[in-house]
């Protein structure tokens, strides 16, 4: 990655991901608790793509996440409208693995291209402000996925 901070802040954040869902069960992954939109597996779902679609261009540029993904784990999808079953948590967590490694191997040149703004008044002009960006979308998702893991507690006692 482009500097030290850059990977640190993203080890720093996918390694607390990791951590958090490392002992959940396929049926935790898909608790869903009252007042929230969605579940743990599409949390960790839509943060694989989100990060995908920031850094790799997916799903228009070629990626070894499936594209069938998008349509389970895009912004405006939800648990509630899938129509099949969604992908393993074992592997969601394969992928968040493999895009992990993608990342750290990406050459310096590469955060320093133009991209337009995904999303309309962000200030974003090249691909390291699309990671800052990347980096708080996790940091908020994880956070997530944290009080649904504590209320998976809490309705288990």
């Amino acid at each position: 990655m482009k500097t030290a901070g850059m990977r640190n802040q993203f080890l720093l954040t996918r390694n607390k991901l990791k951590e958090v869902v490392n002992d959940l069960s396929e049926t935790e992954a898909d608790f869903q608790p009252d007042g929230f939109p969605n579940t743990v597996r599409w949390q960790l779902g839509h943060l694989l793509v989100s990060a995908e679609s920031f850094v790799f261009g997916y799903p228009k540029v070629g990626s070894p996440i499936p594209e069938l993904y998008a349509n389970f784990f895009k912004s405006g999808t939800a648990p509630s409208r899938w129509q099949r079953s969604a992908p393993s948590l074992q592997e969601l967590k394969k992928h968040l693995e493999i895009q992990e490694k993608r990342m750290e191997d990406l050459p310096d040149e590469f955060w320093n291209e133009k991209v337009s703004s995904p999303i309309p008044g962000l200030n974003i002009e090249d691909r390291e402000g699309l990671f800052h960006l990347l980096l708080h979308h996790e940091a908020m998702h994880l956070g997530q996925i944290q009080s649904i893991k504590r209320l998976i507690t809490v309705e288990s006692r």
